[in-house]
């Protein structure tokens, strides 16, 4: 079952990798650059923000940063981000663990191979044939400096939908390229900017709500939105210091993230949504909100208000991971995806994995993202996703379940054709 799982092209649906260009371009530091993800097990140990600070600084010589990821490593390295890091230095640069003894052969190995063509080699040793990348707030200008013969973008709205204060407003407004005097001036601003930029990626990505205030998006009138408007643009006609509450400016970001939806509908994009566990990895190494608040039933009245939009969630939801299946089950507009979740926890992602196929029509699951800002870790997870893959379909097969065309089938849609239908990558 393996072989035949290994033998798939993924599309991988979820990186945050920077172009191969800036890459190359940096100096090769692996105490820096393989600090995604596993710096959140550091900060859940007590790292301090001074220590993850002198950690990621690659002026400071590695010798005096060292100490610091000695004191939290062999804690772990037993983590899935862990073993996430310890397969991709080990299958790409024969490193078998990461010493004092070991470590300036991994940074001479980095250097040698940061030429021209590193991110095709990796992705072509770890078979992903495409790449979904998401990097935030974008222009509307897809991935100039990437390979598009690999990669592939989805674009953000955020800035422009969760405005909180006069300063938000001013930088949207340079976005949309227009004045904004009250909230027609800015829906059709946006309305505008979606239709011109939209088309140029495969779908939007948000993730600012489960972050920082919550996926529940309550129904707001235009008027109940202008009049959250007009708070915001007090700030900006001289009450420079002023921010209105979270509460009063909640409906205009409600009526905004419906104009954005509308506007997907209309293009025919889909929408991955995080939903579920968030990244502690950010100044201070707190999470920046209760994971309750990206619990994704919260959505309920936007699938039914969308019925033709296709709302991804993301990450498996966990720990919420049993709803989403349910949600899935019962929606024909959400789709889930396990982006992330290889490395957040392998155990679990085959349960769930496991669990949805058995629960959840098996053209609606997505089983890989990566979910990195560096391709080593995109290489990594993506072993451990292939290797839970296999174990999940065999146990169908064992039990007399599934038969191997069975197998074949799910495992070719779960790891490729599905992602290629819903962003119609083969059109």
């Amino acid at each position: 079952m393996l072989s035949l799982v290994e033998s798939i092209p993924i599309v991988d649906t979820h990186e945050h990798l920077e172009a191969e260009v800036d890459r190359l371009s940096r100096v090769q530091d692996p105490l820096s650059n393989f600090m995604h993800y596993v710096c959140d097990d550091f900060f859940a140990q007590g790292m301090t923000p001074e220590e993850y600070a002198i950690l990621t600084d690659r002026r400071r010589p590695w010798e005096e940063r060292w100490p610091i990821f000695e004191r939290y490593w062999d804690y772990a390295k037993t983590t899935g981000y862990g073993l996430a890091l310890r397969i991709a230095i080990r299958e790409l640069y024969g490193i078998g663990d990461l010493t004092r003894d070991t470590y300036p052969k991994l940074v001479e190995a980095v250097k040698n191979r940061a030429t021209k063509g590193f991110y095709r080699w990796v992705l072509e040793r770890a078979n992903i044939r495409r790449v979904i990348i998401d990097h935030g707030d974008n222009t509307g200008e897809s991935l100039p400096k990437f390979d598009r013969d690999l990669f592939t973008g989805v674009i953000r709205y955020e800035g422009i939908v969760f405005i909180k204060n006069w300063r938000d407003l001013a930088n949207a407004s340079r976005r949309l390229k227009a004045p904004i005097h009250n909230l027609s001036d800015l829906e059709s601003a946006f309305r505008r900017y979606i239709r011109e930029t939209l088309p140029n990626f495969v779908g939007v990505k948000t993730s600012y709500p489960a972050y920082w205030q919550s996926l529940k998006f309550e129904y707001a009138t235009f008027n109940e939105a202008e009049y959250a408007l007009k708070a915001v643009i007090q700030g900006k006609e001289g009450f420079r210091d002023y921010a209105p509450s979270l509460d009063t400016v909640k409906p205009l970001q409600d009526y905004l993230f419906r104009v954005m939806l509308s506007e997907i509908e209309a293009l025919g994009k889909p929408l991955q949504i995080h939903t579920g566990i968030q990244s502690s990895c950010n100044a201070d190494g707190t999470p920046t909100n209760a994971v309750y608040n990206a619990n994704p039933t919260l959505l309920i009245n936007l699938f039914r208000e969308y019925p033709s939009v296709k709302f991804i969630l993301f990450h498996a939801s966990y720990p919420y991971s049993r709803e989403a299946g349910v949600l899935a089950k019962q929606w024909p507009n959400v789709y889930l995806d396990l982006c992330w979740m290889h490395e957040i926890n392998p155990k679990a992602y085959e349960d769930i994995l496991s669990e949805w196929l058995e629960l959840v029509p098996n053209n609606k699951i997505m089983a890989f993202g990566g979910d990195y800002g560096y391709i080593e870790g995109t290489y990594g997870a993506s072993r451990i996703a292939r290797q839970a893959v296999a174990r999940v379909i065999q146990e169908k097969v064992d039990k007399g379940h599934w038969d191997k065309e069975d197998a074949e089938k799910v495992a070719g849609r779960i790891l490729r054709q599905n992602a290629e239908a819903v962003f119609k990558l083969t059109q």
